[in-house]
């Protein structure tokens, strides 16, 4: 029976992986979903080889880097009840803009040209719905909003679609204060239009 190889040699195709995944997310960021693998393989400092030895193709990186995004969605939506009222509309607007803007807008880009990508994203976009509908619903009991001005499902759709577009920050501001009337105005709290 052969042994079990130990030590560096075991670690260090993780060592690689974990390389290329920031090396990955820095150029995308920096240069779209159009960075190139010889790109991220030399700031990873590895042959293009090794590369193809951890992902089969670029689009297999930025999804593992999506699947990354969407754990850290669905973590703090999970969390979302817990937190103070005067926050969540701020926290929601925060989580919705990305852990990292620039990579936010690689990932709608690299969505929007490959199709397997657009795909894993639809599926991704789907459960992370449904985390933050039932994370509103857990905030408006929590908050006793009894007559929600949307309901949970129209709310989490609408505050996504903003998240999309709220990657400057300049408008976070704004996007905070759209995402509180969307999630947290209940029929009771709305103003009448002034016309």
């Amino acid at each position: 029976m052969a042994e079990r190889p130990t030590g560096r040699s075991q670690r260090r195709p993780a060592e690689k992986r974990a390389r290329l995944l920031a090396a990955g997310r820095t150029a995308f960021s920096q240069t779209g979903y159009g960075a190139s693998v010889h790109e991220i393989c030399r700031a990873a400092g590895v042959g293009i080889g090794t590369f193809y030895q951890q992902f089969p193709d670029k689009s297999d990186l930025m999804r593992f880097l999506m699947d990354d995004e969407h754990q850290y969605r669905v973590s703090v939506f999970d969390a979302l009840a817990a937190k103070p009222a005067s926050d969540l509309a701020a926290e929601v607007s925060r989580v919705l803009a990305g852990s990292d803007p620039a990579l936010l807008r690689a990932m709608i880009e690299g969505c929007e040209t490959d199709g397997r990508l657009r795909d894993f994203g639809r599926d991704l976009r789907k459960e992370t719905h449904e985390r933050l509908v039932a994370a509103l619903a857990r905030a408006r009991e929590s908050r006793k909003i009894q007559r929600p001005a949307l309901d949970a499902k129209t709310a989490s759709w609408a505050m996504l679609l903003m998240g999309d577009a709220a990657t400057d920050p300049a408008l976070s501001d704004d996007v905070r204060k759209v995402i509180d009337i969307l999630a947290f105005a209940g029929g009771d709290d709305m103003e009448p239009a002034r016309t």
